[in-house]
């Protein structure tokens, strides 16, 4: 695969986060609450998004920035950065291997570059449109599950202030509809593994730094990613719905979730 420097920074910078991510796991932390007490952040957060961000600004000064813990830069460009240094903070803390970092770069709105780096597994898994998805170098495609009934999926709980909703939106409507259903913690990993067909689909409602590295290494692990009625996923906005897919099961799973 031919890399652009895009994606050659962006496994620098994710690498370079995972090893200070690492320094801090399985250790006592400090932890910044954010807006309940199921939402905070820990160093490891703050220092892993410096590391990434200062890694993007010296190679892409011009582009914007938009990270989960602070770092907000608009430079009007049509380029733009969306960063989730820990993606699974809370498991991370609690000592469990479902944490990442999550690196997407959108143009005018649309994924073009993806990284989820699953950290304690050390899994790289990487995307440019148009050229492919690759876990450690070698091509992953999504499952061939084409029945809802024969479906593994993730879902995502979330805060505690969006949790009755998530579970009345999405787990309720699919609990007798699919074979099973996990609750990994950490919504990046998770879609990694629709990436490489381990899961078959994760209905969920997250933020633009969670899902736009996945935005584009799903399609093209040969999956589908749209909004819960089918449309395509407003990069736009800081946080959305989505449906991510093998594709073959997609639009059972929208007819299932039809409100």
């Amino acid at each position: 695969m031919n890399e652009s420097k895009f994606l050659k920074i962006a496994k620098e910078a994710a690498l370079q986060a995972g090893k200070v991510i690492m320094n801090y796991y399985g250790k006592d932390h400090k932890l910044r609450f954010k807006t309940d007490n199921s939402d905070f952040a820990t160093q490891a957060d703050l220092e892993a998004e410096k590391v990434i961000v200062d890694i993007i600004r010296k190679n892409f000064p011009s582009h914007n920035i938009i990270a989960e813990e602070k770092v907000r830069i608009d430079n009007n460009s049509e380029y733009t950065w969306a960063i989730d240094p820990v993606d699974g903070t809370i498991s991370f803390a609690s000592n469990m291997p479902f944490f990442s970092v999550s690196i997407g770069l959108l143009k005018n709105n649309e994924p073009i570059v993806g990284i989820i780096y699953h950290v304690e597994e050390k899994d790289l898994y990487f995307a440019e449109k148009g050229k492919g998805a690759f876990l450690n170098g070698t091509k992953i495609s999504v499952s061939k599950t084409n029945q809802l009934d024969r479906a593994v999926i993730g879902l995502g709980i979330g805060t505690i202030t969006r949790r009755k909703a998530k579970l009345k939106d999405y787990f309720d409507p699919l609990l007798n509809k699919v074979l099973s259903v996990y609750i990994l913690g950490g919504g990046a990993v998770t879609m990694a593994l629709v990436a490489r067909g381990s899961l078959d689909a994760f209905p969920n409602e997250a933020w633009v730094w969670d899902q736009a590295a996945a935005g584009v290494i799903i399609p093209e692990a040969g999956g589908r990613i749209s909004d819960r009625f089918g449309n395509p996923v407003d990069w736009s906005a800081e946080r959305a719905e989505f449906i991510c897919s093998n594709g073959l099961i997609h639009d059972a799973i929208l007819e299932v979730l039809k409100r």
